[in-house]
């Protein structure tokens, strides 16, 4: 365990400088419980933030647990209060947007930039496998990063960081630390439901998958890795372009954009997109790109709530929701 978090500490050290404070999202969960105790155990600075979603009829008793938690340990905290309205995302979706705008928002409010989650390698399992089978793309299939920006509203947090320092930890060890440490945690029974997409993963397919390929958690950890490892090389090489075809003012200058091969076109475009948090499908991506080639003003649809706006040659991206 320390050894993974001292690794992180040096990959994150050689990215940027270390903050006056790293915020922890704090569910009183048994991986969000390891990781505060291994950081505040190191002695770095610390903040723990935890969301009431108020869903559970236990969601006061857990806020009062992950308090009580942070003054037996000396940790300062905060508990943010949530309404999760029904949406397009169902509850588990629409709970995790509402949580990490909160955690944002407050992160904002109190001059915070970088926040820690407890995501493990079984996480990454998981998501790897979903991704796959939602036929998202190779980028998709590349997981969770350990340090990258943040998702939820990167538009208005362009300059967070959304870092996973236990992302190379199994769950095993992260119980046997709990265990070892005698550590409290809570339990959310929700996380046995396996009508829910990602427990069924958990609980069903992944145990399956294991049980006739032994092999299979190791090969899909390695597929993440050789993805990420693609794709950054690709970031970075589009990266170098983005000042040819990008504005100061951040505007896609098009007859630049236009004289790029198709395969950097998308990139770029896709960098263009993601570094105003706006993520499209490949095929909405290949048809944005087909719009914007033909030499003609006007208005280009991307996703609900965002459009393009081409004029003079240039393309301004419009968020449209009040």
């Amino acid at each position: 365990m320390k050894q993974s978090l001292e690794a992180f500490l040096s990959d994150f050290k050689r990215q940027a400088p270390l903050p006056a404070c790293f915020v922890v999202a704090y569910s009183g969960g048994v991986d969000s419980t390891v990781l505060l105790h291994a950081l505040h155990s190191m002695g770095l600075p610390l903040h723990a933030v935890h969301v009431n979603h108020q869903i559970q009829a236990q969601a006061n008793a857990w806020e009062a647990h992950c308090k009580s938690q942070c003054e037996q340990w000396g940790v300062p905290f905060t508990a943010l209060r949530v309404d999760v309205e029904p949406g397009d995302l169902g509850l588990e979706g629409q709970a995790r947007v509402v949580r990490y705008r909160a955690i944002f928002n407050w992160m904002k409010t109190n001059q915070h930039n970088v926040l820690l989650c407890a995501h493990h390698l079984d996480d990454q399992l998981e998501t790897v496998l979903l991704q796959l089978l939602r036929g998202s793309g190779l980028r998709g299939v590349g997981g969770m990063r350990q340090i990258g920006p943040v998702g939820v509203d990167r538009h208005l947090h362009a300059d967070f960081q959304l870092c996973r320092p236990l992302l190379g930890c199994s769950k095993t060890s992260l119980l046997e630390y709990a265990r070892l440490n005698r550590l409290q945690h809570i339990e959310d029974p929700s996380n046995n439901d396996t009508t829910l997409r990602r427990n069924w993963v958990r609980h069903e397919l992944l145990p399956s998958l294991e049980e006739y390929f032994p092999q299979s958690p190791k090969a899909l950890q390695q597929l993440a890795e050789f993805f990420q490892a693609h794709y950054s090389e690709e970031d970075s090489n589009t990266e170098a372009n983005a000042p040819q075809v990008v504005s100061a003012a951040g505007a896609l200058q098009l007859i630049q954009w236009r004289e790029l091969d198709e395969t950097a076109q998308l990139n770029t475009l896709r960098h263009w997109l993601l570094g105003q948090g706006v993520r499209c499908g490949k095929l909405k991506l290949i048809e944005l790109a087909r719009q914007l080639r033909i030499n003609k003003g006007g208005i280009r649809e991307v996703k609900k709530g965002w459009q393009v706006k081409v004029s003079r040659q240039q393309a301004h991206l419009q968020h449209t929701q009040p």
